[in-house]
């Protein structure tokens, strides 16, 4: 089993985003630190399962 982090994923789309999609690196600065910022809130435990029961849905499609 191949576990990859979900910073690593979401760095390569950001990149991905910026050199072909036309995504400004501020506009993705800003969203960054609106993400760290809302990861230390007290909503940020809520945030990570989310994302942990989206990764296990996505998981659990065939292909």
């Amino acid at each position: 089993m191949l576990t990859i982090s979900a910073v690593v994923v979401f760095i390569a789309a950001e990149i991905g985003l910026i050199w072909k999609g036309g995504l400004k690196f501020w506009h993705a600065a800003i969203c960054n630190i609106a993400a760290l910022y809302l990861a230390a809130t007290a909503i940020g435990p809520s945030l990570y399962g989310g994302l942990a029961n989206a990764a296990e849905a996505v998981s659990r499609i065939r292909f």
